[in-house]
């Protein structure tokens, strides 16, 4: 893979990832409002309730991980409909 296609596709899967990643936040807290009525609590607020702080955490991280997920994804897609090739896709190796 060439450098520019490499650049284009690290600031296209970025840019797409940002933006999915704001407009998910949005959508999120607007769902939090409408199933329980009230703003999404600060998670680092002491007068918070643990349960509920603990559950938005959740919440918000599991929206926000399927959303990076999916930029890339596109972003690959992009990728390898523009330039024919495959990208090359780093393995993790954990020993535990």
């Amino acid at each position: 893979m060439a450098l520019a296609e490499t650049l284009v596709y690290k600031v296209y899967t970025s840019l797409a990832g940002t933006i999915a990643t704001v407009g998910t936040h949005k959508l999120l807290t607007a769902g939090w409002r409408f199933v329980t009525g009230e703003e999404p609590p600060e998670p680092t607020d002491p007068d918070a309730d643990v349960r509920t702080a603990i559950l938005w955490a959740l919440a918000s991280a599991a929206g926000l991980a399927a959303t990076q997920v999916i930029a890339q994804r596109i972003g690959n897609r992009y990728l390898y409909s523009s330039s024919g090739a495959k990208p090359k896709f780093r393995k993790i190796a954990m020993k535990i």
